[in-house]
């Protein structure tokens, strides 16, 4: 199994810069001017979001687990997991604004297994190589084959059980007493 991660330092700065453009929005926000609180209220609103995302992968920074069987994204509030036969195509997306590129692994499913997954390469550790070496690790498989593992408990004893409970099929030896009621409102021996 290997796994991809964000880089924490460039995670760290994101949730810096998200910062500061968050209160600058709200600073906008109370300059006045129906212009200056819709510009701001949208400024501080979209770093908001920002933020949680970066405090997000700042506390878990794991973003992909690649296995021989599939692979494992870590997204902000689930993990999806994929099959290898269930990807459609494994492609890098470079987009050029303003003179600035910016490069983005998308992986895509076959129909049915759930929209396309996209996360940008300037946020990855280097120790795969960037967008090309992260695909050929999920196109290649991780080395070791092993299922997805299911998360295991240990088994909990029910309320006061007896020593030795799990012994004897899980059951205490006398069901517990239910309280007595003593009438209700409004009822006469009940």
């Amino acid at each position: 199994m290997s796994d991809v991660y964000f880089s924490r330092a460039k995670v760290a700065l994101g949730l810096l810069g998200s910062a500061g453009m968050f209160w600058l929005g709200v600073w906008v926000l109370t300059l006045g001017g129906l212009k200056a609180m819709l510009a701001g209220g949208v400024l501080a609103i979209g770093f908001a979001y920002m933020l949680v995302y970066f405090a997000r992968y700042l506390l878990d920074n794991k973003i992909l687990s690649v296995r021989a069987t599939g692979i494992e994204f870590h997204g902000m509030v689930s993990t999806r997991r994929l099959r290898l036969d269930q990807i459609a195509n494994i492609m890098v997306e470079t987009q050029k604004v303003n003179g600035v590129a910016t490069r983005t692994l998308v992986i895509v499913p076959h129909e049915g297994h759930g929209g396309t997954i996209k996360f940008a390469e300037r946020w990855l550790e280097k120790r795969f190589g960037g967008c090309e070496g992260v695909a050929d690790l999920i196109a290649n498989g991780a080395p070791d084959p092993e299922p997805f593992p299911l998360p295991r408990r240990a088994p909990t004893p029910p309320a006061a059980a007896p020593a030795g409970w799990h012994e004897r099929g899980g059951q205490p030896a006398t069901p517990p007493a239910a309280p007595a009621r003593a009438g209700g409102f409004g009822r006469k021996g009940l």
